[in-house]
């Protein structure tokens, strides 16, 4: 199967990737991955210094969202000009601001927080962020290419790496629109925390309350405390009436939702398997611009093998989406990287694994990997 559309320029105003915001170094780190058995049990993953796989609760991110205002953007993605919805970056760095307790921030916190802000005009800080809040071209790559595929095939997804989370959101809203009760299960893993809280699941709340709510709902739900709010098509009061109708209509449509923060590694999959989290049916996994880095490339691989072939052992279909720019220039990762990885693995392995690349016509040149 071919694929090709255009993409002439960046569509969103915060999705130019910085190279001289990555730090390239830790030979030693790499050097420590090809010596070992699986990049995913490397060292150097299990350090104090790197955030370690979390589970993070639903109720906790929508405590934390209760009572918050959100400023939200329509976006359409470039070839199929399917519509979407993100929480602006301004209003994230605006809650942040009312968040700020300058006494009980530690050191990592606060470097953290200065990335969000912008104060260091950085998109990627080494074992600090991961350039969560913005979204990054490849990530609508993926949704046009979803947009050709069967959007009933897939009840159970994983979006590693998710962000703001425009792939996962896309079929999320597919799932809404059918009015389906058969059940979906959505996996949403980022490094950072704070962006699960601040960009991922509010992105979900909004995808849900413009598709389910009615005008009458959208404006009740967000006067429930105060008459006199004002009520806009670009902002969404997150009361606590609004928040427990989402989760009620999520228990109701037999939608589950689960959010890891944390690095990848061989205790990602050991948290998934102690939540007892495993697909009933065919698993989707998707990622988009994850492999930039030559020491991270071969962990998210060996993640995305290890899922899949477990999901084959119990029985289920599996497959994975990868979008990335093809190089990476002055990172050093590369879908050609990233192709030579997965299918030498494969053959050493003798996996029933087939790879398939297909090219985005675009001028930076990008792709999306598939492994089926």
């Amino acid at each position: 199967m071919s694929f090709s559309f255009g993409f002439a320029n960046a569509e969103l105003s915060d999705d130019e990737l910085l190279p001289n915001s990555f730090e390239v170094g830790n030979e030693g780190a790499q050097e420590s991955s090809n010596k070992i058995g699986n990049p995913l049990d490397a060292e150097w993953l299990k350090s104090t210094d790197i955030p370690q796989p979390t589970l993070v609760h639903l109720d906790k991110l929508l405590e934390s969202l209760t009572n918050v205002r959100v400023s939200f953007e329509e976006v359409h993605t470039p070839q199929r000009a399917i519509k979407l919805f993100r929480r602006e970056l301004f209003d994230v760095k605006h809650q942040l601001m009312s968040e700020v307790d300058a006494e009980s921030d530690s050191p990592d916190h606060k470097a953290e927080l200065d990335i969000l802000m912008g104060e260091t005009n950085e998109d990627v800080r080494k074992n600090v962020y991961e350039g969560g809040l913005k979204s990054w071209e490849c990530s609508l790559d993926l949704v046009d290419f979803l947009g050709l595929q069967d959007p009933k095939s897939s009840p159970c997804i994983a979006e590693l790496g998710c962000g703001t989370a425009l792939p996962s959101q896309y079929l999320f809203l597919q799932y809404l629109q059918q009015e389906s009760h058969l059940g979906l299960t959505l996996l949403l893993s980022d490094y950072n925390e704070s962006v699960l809280r601040l960009a991922t699941l509010p992105n979900l709340i909004i995808t849900w309350a413009k598709q389910v709510l009615s005008q009458e709902q959208w404006a009740a739900l967000q006067l429930s405390r105060d008459e006199n709010i004002a009520i806009m098509q670009d902002e969404l009061l997150l009361t606590q009436e609004l928040l427990s109708a989402f989760r009620s209509d999520l228990e109701q449509k037999k939608i589950e939702l689960y959010f890891i923060s944390g690095t990848w590694s061989r205790g990602f999959l050991n948290l998934l398997k102690e939540i007892r989290w495993s697909p009933s049916s065919e698993l989707l996994l998707l990622t988009s611009e994850t492999i930039y880095q030559p020491e991270t490339l071969p962990v998210i691989a060996e993640l995305i093998l290890d899922l899949i072939s477990e999901a084959r052992r119990g029985g289920y279909s599996a497959r994975a989406y990868a979008a990335a720019k093809d190089i990476y220039f002055g990172v050093g990762g590369s879908v050609a990287e990233f192709e030579q990885y997965v299918t030498s693995k494969t053959l050493e392995r003798s996996l029933p694994l087939q790879l398939t690349t297909h090219k985005v016509n675009a001028g930076l040149k990008r792709s999306i990997i598939a492994i089926e």
